[in-house]
């Protein structure tokens, strides 16, 4: 959709940017953060011919924006500032049609349209007839971004458009903005300071840093893999913790289980049990498709006494894949009390297990980061 190639932005011998190559994808939300004057507001004028190049080139749906007429560029692209950018001699109406008579939308749709935006914004159309100066922060907000959805363009730019809000109308806006994109699908690129802003809106996250590119990807792969020191630091140690949807079982359980199978003897798997110091077995076929898990007090029971280990394997057991989040796994085991959760794959291959005692120690990692 999007894609800078190259991209460099001089003024006198300053470098603004430093060759910024990255492709934003259709219908992606996309967080550009970094650090003030790392360069992210002037990468996002770009895209709207704002500012020019030094070098490089960027282009929409493959055509370099160079050509593009830059009027006719801007009305296609919504446009979202932190100041709101609303004509004050304006009513709320007029200013969220301005750009739809330009563009000589008949006035039975404007006004269809305006009423689908009040409702998409959720705000009143009693305020239609108000002026800015009569409406709050937040509500303001809503107006730019009822304003700049109006047209329905496939580009939406917003350059901190929340930040100056309080922090309820703040998250009730990022609110919105998610349930709107759902909706919608657009192409945002949007401008923040704030990581946990990021975070919660961005399908993919742009963290800058004097005016390069020091990582694109999408937030569980920054939280988890951040490309350096830069990065870590920026995004903070314990920000995953944060954001525990992001934790998934994968990244914490036990890879290589201990296992036995069916036909093994009790006398062996006991054995096992002792060597490997574990209280339980996940029992396996000759594919590690999982039958159940065999525990050692089963083994100990004199009612079990004359019992194959195939008579007292557990079957009736909850298991989690690989991709639950570790906000599942914490709920599977509080409403289960179960101690031993086998991870397993679609066909019901064994490939990871998850212990009361392994989730402990994942949990406590947070601590232990904040005492270092």
């Amino acid at each position: 959709m999007i894609e800078f190639k190259g991209v460099s932005k001089s003024y006198k011998n300053v470098n603004v940017l430093k060759d910024i190559s990255f492709k934003i994808e259709e219908g992606d939300l996309v967080c550009l953060i970094g650090e003030s004057g790392c360069g992210k507001t002037t990468t996002l004028k770009m895209i709207n011919k704002l500012i020019t190049p030094t070098t490089g080139e960027i282009t929409i749906n493959k055509q370099n924006i160079k050509n593009i007429n830059d009027i006719k560029l801007r009305r296609k692209m919504g446009y979202v500032i932190q100041q709101t950018g609303l004509f004050s001699h304006m009513t709320i109406k007029e200013n969220i049609e301005i750009i739809a008579k330009i563009e000589k939308m008949s006035e039975e749709k404007r006004q269809k349209r305006v009423k689908e935006m009040m409702e998409m914004v959720d705000l009143d159309e009693k305020l239609l007839d108000r002026y800015p100066s009569e409406l709050s922060g937040g509500q303001l907000q809503r107006i730019g971004i009822a304003r700049a959805f109006m047209t329905n363009p496939k580009i939406i730019l917003m350059d901190e458009p929340f930040s100056a809000l309080d922090p309820m109308s703040r998250t009730a806006l990022q609110d919105e903005l998610l349930k709107i994109q759902r909706k919608f699908h657009k192409t945002i690129v949007f401008v923040t300071h704030d990581m946990d802003e990021a975070i919660k809106l961005a399908d993919k996250i742009a963290i800058m840093d004097q005016g390069k590119l020091v990582q694109y990807d999408t937030p569980e792969n920054i939280l988890k893999h951040p490309a350096n020191e830069f990065v870590k630091e920026f995004v903070g140690h314990k920000r995953i913790w944060n954001s525990p949807e992001f934790i998934k079982v994968k990244d914490i359980m036990i890879t290589r289980p201990i296992t036995c199978k069916e036909e093994d003897s009790k006398f062996y798997c006991i054995n096992k049990m002792r060597m490997n110091k574990v209280d339980s077995l996940m029992v396996v076929d000759e594919d590690k498709e999982l039958i159940g898990i065999l525990y050692a007090e089963s083994l100990t029971l004199k009612k079990h006494k004359t019992k194959s280990i195939k008579d007292i394997i557990e079957k009736d057991i909850i298991s989690v894949k690989e991709n639950d989040t570790i906000v599942d796994l914490a709920n599977i085991i509080k409403n289960t009390k179960s101690a031993t959760i086998p991870v397993v794959d679609r066909k019901n291959h064994l490939t990871g297990l998850i212990t009361r005692s392994s989730l402990v120690t994942v949990l406590s990692q947070q601590f232990v980061e904040e005492d270092e």
